[in-house]
């Protein structure tokens, strides 16, 4: 049996136009090489022990691609891993308690696999469900409208399986579609909600065992107009969710989300230069409300790496839907997307710019490379010199020297005397958003705070991290307040792994503070689900992102090093990489 991950792969492989090689797969998925290796090995045993197709191995383009030759079984085995996990929702759903007898009975199942299957789900869904436990089985401790929403993601992820459930067809389904699309009133009910997702309303609340029985001339005459069959109790379920809707959208006010934001700013002494950031999370906002999505979305396959190159972005996407429950008590189930508008509502804080100088004496490519390099790296100015004898250096962050001399000075030097190739562009960009790292290397990885850490046995990944800041702390490197704020997001989830490190981090209140400091644990340690050798913890304040982005740096620089970095046990091998 396959995991999620490597079903992520197949997908992946199978949809791709070309081969895709074995390292960008581990950046996408955010593993190491190695792991992918052994994910590929599965797969392609997988694919021949089913008899439904071939991993092909490309050397001329160095990737993996697959051929499916049965699409009906592969779509079987395919289907199968959602609907363990669909399965054991929609029961969750519809009972009031369910039993792991049970439901190994019904997924053909050891009750071993079946209490495995249940505890992947609980903790998969921890941060928006409340799955609790007793001697009676499992029970899904949420609201009735909470449970239709839930049942509305179900139809929308497997909608054959669930329109057969409800004895809807095809064409039935799609007239639904057509009607509510020309409702007149059907807005009225659902502000905010699309017709898509409004289709799978109308079918789960068919499926809900709900008890309240209401009328409603609108939705019935919507029912009648599709042929589909309702009850009473299906228009209450109608009603309950169009009264929540309703209420959702009166109640979001911009207002509320502006005073978050100040909130925010005033905690950690930043301020977002995006003005329209308040109005597009209030957009964003009146979609999500007035229609929650609890399941996992599994299309954003870069996600991870987002948050990797971002990650106090996301942070403060947390911080965010925690003050928006505890002031408004709005329940905010897709915390990835609001990172992604606190991304790109922080980006003016993350740039800098530098003043780059081209030493040439053949103008006409001189002017190329600075089209190149203006149009290649943001918030760029170029200037173009044939001496240096007039120049004050120290204006510019890097002399790219296309002179064919070799210079004997203080700043960085890229050395070209062609064209700049796409390669080059990219090493170029590398070189500039590290220039502030290179020059202070000694500074944000100090090494008199770095230690090996000896792992007791069965001691777990939070006990290490508390003891790892209590250590820090003694020593005067980070405050009582950084430490707890550093456990806390850890405790968050979706912790900041990169191959096998892990890099706690948090915001400073600290004026141009940033530090990284390394920790080598003696025993691998598991961090969610990835085996951990290696700390990283790191804070800043954000607005030291004008000249030094940490994350940006600690993200290439792992993934490019990888083979050698996860091996290494000392400070000085891990330090001898950055100087270079």
């Amino acid at each position: 049996m396959l995991n999620e991950r490597q079903y992520i792969i197949i997908e992946l492989l199978t949809k791709a136009p070309s081969p895709i090689r074995a390292d960008e797969i581990a950046k996408i998925v955010v593993k190491s090489k190695r792991t992918i290796m052994r994910d590929l090995s599965s797969i392609k045993l997988f694919l021949e022990t089913n008899n439904v197709g071939e991993l092909i191995v490309r050397p001329e383009q160095q990737g993996y691609t697959i051929t499916i030759t049965n699409y009906d079984r592969y779509e079987e085995l395919m289907m199968k891993n959602i609907n363990d996990e669909q399965v054991i929702l929609y029961q969750l759903i519809m009972n009031d308690y369910v039993t792991i007898e049970y439901l190994a009975d019904l997924l053909f199942v050891s009750r071993i696999t079946a209490s495995e299957k249940m505890g992947v789900i609980k903790e998969m869904y921890s941060s928006v469900l409340n799955i609790v436990v007793s001697h009676k089985g499992h029970h899904l401790a949420e609201s009735d409208v909470t449970k239709c929403f839930l049942l509305s993601n179900l139809v929308g992820t497997n909608l054959k399986y669930y329109l057969e459930l409800a004895n809807v067809t095809p064409e039935k389904y799609e007239l639904l579609l057509s009607q509510l699309k020309h409702s007149k009133h059907v807005g009225d009910y659902f502000p905010n909600v699309m017709e898509s997702q409004l289709a799978n309303l109308f079918i789960a609340c068919m499926l809900y065992p709900n008890s309240a029985a209401e009328e409603n001339e609108d939705f019935e005459y919507l029912y009648e107009a599709c042929g589909l069959a309702y009850t009473p109790q299906t228009i209450g379920s109608l009603s309950m969710l169009s009264d929540y809707c309703v209420e959702t959208n009166l109640n979001l006010t911009i207002n509320q989300i502006q005073r978050v934001l100040q909130v925010i700013e005033q905690e950690n002494s930043i301020t977002f230069p995006n003005v329209e950031l308040s109005k597009q999370l209030y957009h964003h906002l009146k979609r999500i409300l007035c229609y929650p999505t609890f399941l996992k979305n599994k299309e954003i396959h870069n996600i991870s790496n987002i948050k990797a190159l971002y990650p106090f972005a996301f942070d403060l996407g947390i911080v965010f839907i925690n003050y928006m429950k505890k002031f408004y008590e709005y329940r905010i189930t897709n915390g990835d997307l609001v990172g992604l508008y606190f991304t790109v509502g922080m980006e003016e804080m993350m740039k800098k710019n530098h003043h780059i100088l081209i030493y040439s004496l053949v103008n006409s490519i001189a002017n190329i490379n600075r089209q190149l390099i203006e149009a290649t790296i943001s918030n760029c100015q170029v200037e173009i010199v044939d001496s240096l004898q007039e120049v004050t250096l120290k204006d510019y962050s890097l002399i790219v020297n296309s002179s064919g001399e070799t210079l004997d000075v203080q700043l960085p030097v890229f050395k070209t005397e062609y064209i700049l190739s796409e390669n080059d562009l990219a090493d170029l960009k590398a070189m500039v958003e590290n220039i502030s790292i290179g020059c202070n290397v000694q500074t944000i990885f100090p090494k008199e705070y770095s230690f090996t850490y000896h792992v007791q046995e069965n001691e777990g990944w939070f006990e290490i991290l508390d003891r790892i800041c209590s250590r820090l702390e003694e020593s005067l490197v980070i405050s009582r307040e950084e430490a707890t704020k550093i456990i806390e997001r850890e405790k968050s989830g979706n912790p900041l792994l990169i191959n096998n490190y892990s890099v706690p981090h948090c915001i400073s209140k600290r004026e141009n503070f940033v530090i990284c400091i390394y920790v080598h644990l003696d025993k691998p340690v598991m961090v969610e689900t990835t085996m951990v050798s290696h700390v990283l913890l790191t804070m800043m304040n954000p607005n030291v992102n004008k000249s030094i982005n940490i994350f940006k740096f600690l993200y290439r620089y792992l993934q490019e090093h990888e083979e050698q970095l996860a091996t290494i046990e000392s400070y000085d091998e891990f330090i001898r990489f950055v100087e270079k």
